[in-house]
């Protein structure tokens, strides 16, 4: 029965989508081809279905036109004769647009390996990002993230400077270790003591593999944390949040860069304290918001009640409350509201103070006087190995990929 209904749909689907290159006068209906329930084609041109029509992506040759389908992962490629592309959803006025985005891949040798990796006659790539310095001839992928060449050894794509390739093992990922020093991913742990070095576990949280320590230095991922008394040091339980520790002398927030920002108790809710949102410098307890400028927790004046179901972040800088975007101010620590925003199509770029509504382009909760808005956006510059927040015009902020 249940094959039945799913034939009936599918069938639906397809007739429907047919009728829809019908009334389409642009497609060749004699020549017109379904591929999938997303993909067309006829002798003009290649198509995607976009708000139920048919849309022409323009410099698709129908000829060559492929799928490339990646096993186990949602993400796929389309390719002809002349490149290797991606469809991304750029923001539009009042509706998300498709645009198609040329790869830097060599479309006559560009193979997936895997669901991570992919490789052209030029370059191997984990996660569609060129493993730089990586030799192809003699690359080999190893498992749990590990890849090694005759020169190198990577984790996640990434080289791992002056580890000793013949000594490396894994501690618990993403700890490894050589003869020599222990490391966070591809991170080297500057001045762990190799042979005291032990993890630090939260059996009550799911947020685990932050924190770790040896005789002298206690750490959050790779970077040391300052004035942490190693023997009293302990992560405060919490189901989800990694940001709160606390030693003999007091309660502490672990910044992004490993500062701490000690919290005073006594206007504080500590027991009550939490992130916003895993990994934000935004905070809240059950009556107040706060945000940590200066290595110091400030209170948010004037700031919205949090409710859990009715406030959102989109990074340390912008919050949705009750469909409202607000920005905070951290030179006079207060949320202001963007008038002129709408949260239902809005987002900010990254931990930047860039972010796109339905009609404008936004810099430190302003609109972005003479930014391009058709042309604005965030994105990956596979030459460089970063982002760029830019339009047409110019490119406004340079953000290091992870």
């Amino acid at each position: 029965m249940k094959n039945k209904i799913l034939k009936i749909f599918v069938i639906m689907t397809l007739a429907a989508n047919v009728s829809y290159a019908k009334s389409n006068t642009k497609i060749d209906k004699a020549t017109f081809q379904e591929i999938d329930a997303s993909y067309s084609k006829d002798k003009n041109g290649v198509y995607v279905i976009e708000n139920r029509i048919w849309k022409k992506l323009e410099g698709l040759d129908p000829v060559t036109f492929e799928i490339i389908n990646i096993s186990g992962s949602a993400r796929r490629y389309l390719k002809d004769k002349n490149g290797i592309y991606s469809i991304i959803y750029s923001m539009d006025g009042d509706s998300d647009k498709l645009v198609l985005e040329k790869l830097p891949y060599d479309p006559q040798t560009y193979e997936v390996i895997n669901q991570l990796y992919s490789k052209d006659k030029n370059n191997i790539y984990y996660s569609d990002r060129k493993i730089i310095g990586a030799d192809l001839s003699t690359f080999q992928i190893g498992s749990d993230g590990f890849s090694k060449d005759k020169n190198n050894i990577y984790f996640g794509g990434k080289r791992i400077l002056g580890i000793d390739k013949d000594t490396v093992k894994i501690i618990e990922l993403p700890y490894i270790e050589d003869k020599n020093n222990v490391y966070y991913g591809n991170k080297k742990i500057e001045g762990a003591d190799k042979n005291t070095f032990e993890l630090t576990y939260d059996f009550k949280s799911v947020v685990n593999g932050y924190y770790s320590k040896d005789k002298n230095n206690v750490y959050y991922e790779n970077k040391k944390l300052k004035g942490i008394d190693v023997k009293t040091f302990k992560k405060v339980s919490r189901l989800v949040d990694n940001f709160l520790i606390e030693d003999k002398n007091g309660f502490y927030i672990v910044e992004k860069d490993g500062s701490v920002a000690p919290i005073d108790g006594k206007e504080v809710d500590i027991e009550n304290l939490s992130q916003l949102a895993i990994k934000t410098n935004l905070y809240h307890d059950k009556d107040s918001m706060y945000f940590v400028k200066n290595h110091k927790l400030v209170k948010i004046k004037d700031a919205p009640k949090v409710d859990p179901y009715n406030l959102s972040t989109y990074n340390d800088k912008y919050i949705n409350k009750y469909d409202v975007v607000y920005y905070l101010d951290t030179d006079e620590g207060a949320f202001k509201k963007l008038e002129k925003a709408e949260s239902h199509e809005f987002r900010a770029y990254g931990d930047t103070e860039y972010a796109k509504g339905r009609r404008n382009v936004y810099f430190k909760g302003k609109v972005l006087t003479g930014a391009d808005y058709a042309s604005f956006d965030m994105k990956y510059n596979h030459k460089k190995g970063v982002y760029e927040i830019k339009d047409k015009n110019k490119v406004y902020e340079i953000v290091k990929a992870d």
